[in-house]
């Protein structure tokens, strides 16, 4: 049985004749006559009962028709699958995010996302940069936004973005009118330190050490959100991305520059051994235009 055998078959039993099928499928009425008897000799059926120049559709075609018509609607299904997935309307991505964008702005950006696209799924991990690369060597992710770039053959890294470190302090403390903040004006407070084991707290830890500044580290936490939470609270003064400070109220959080600067780079990170969907490159380009536009708004 071929094709286009069974599609005129179909079109016979909904139209109710051949001259009404031959118009559907735009071809001859001899040309539809022709592909239900060859259809009917392949399948060894007798399917029309041919009565005063009319056909009638014998049991088994009811029968046939039944399944033909599960086969065609499944072809929709499959077909209208492939057309949102050129849309980029479905589909699925599993990305790992540093904190200091996972925690607030990746997931205002994905809820965004998903609703122009609603049968797109996205699994976020918010992790460590170390974690993250782990996880792109095994190929596990889509994409990883991480501080830590990665040299290797199976991994593909992008820079995203380079921003500097600012100085947080309470909107009461005495540097808070401060045009900017150096080591020197922090060895005698209490600092709430992000973990030596985090990208950002060795380029911190690294820039005290040539400034020759010492800091008391009274607290210490390897999330900048946590750090300007203690920082609001009252409990010493940190050095944190600018990203985490965007959602805090200056009656809150009191954000100054740091010098020398201290440069945040961050970085996509793709499995080099599968190819990017077109939903994922959707997904990059609005996580582009979201972090530039706020790369933009903090340097204003």
């Amino acid at each position: 049985m071929k094709v286009r055998q069974i599609e005129a078959f179909r079109a016979v039993v909904d139209a109710g004749g051949i001259t009404p099928a031959a118009e559907r499928l735009r071809i001859s009425q001899p040309a539809v006559s022709k592909l239900i008897m060859d259809l009917e000799r392949a399948a060894g059926l007798e399917l029309f009962i041919r009565h005063k120049g009319r056909l009638i559709a014998t049991h088994e075609a009811r029968l046939l028709y039944e399944e033909v018509d599960r086969l065609f609607l499944g072809l929709h299904r499959i077909d209208r699958y492939a057309n949102d997935l050129r849309n980029l309307k479905t589909g699925s991505i599993h990305l790992a995010c540093l904190p200091s964008l996972g925690l607030r702005i990746l997931p205002e950006l994905i809820a965004r996302f998903v609703m122009e696209k609603p049968d797109a799924k996205i699994t976020a991990h918010i992790r460590a940069s170390s974690k993250i690369t782990d996880w792109l060597l095994g190929q596990q992710m889509d994409l990883g936004i991480s501080m830590l770039p990665l040299d290797h053959p199976s991994v593909v890294t992008e820079s995203l973005v380079k921003v500097d470190a600012v100085c947080v302090v309470h909107p009461t403390h005495a540097l808070a009118n401060r045009a900017f903040v150096t080591p020197a004006d922090l060895q005698d407070e209490p600092f709430i330190a992000l973990g030596r084991e985090d990208r950002s707290g060795q380029l911190i830890g690294r820039t005290f050490e040539e400034a020759a500044a010492k800091v008391k580290v009274k607290l210490e936490t390897n999330l900048s959100e946590t750090a300007c939470q203690m920082v609001a609270s009252n409990a010493g003064v940190s050095i944190v991305d600018p990203f985490t400070t965007m959602h805090y109220r200056p009656d809150r959080l009191a954000v100054l520059p740091f010098r020398p600067s201290i440069k945040f780079e961050l970085f996509l990170l793709y499995p080099a051994l599968r190819p990017r969907s077109k939903l994922l490159d959707s997904f990059i380009d609005a996580l582009g235009e979201e972090i530039g536009r706020l790369a933009s708004a903090i340097k204003s």
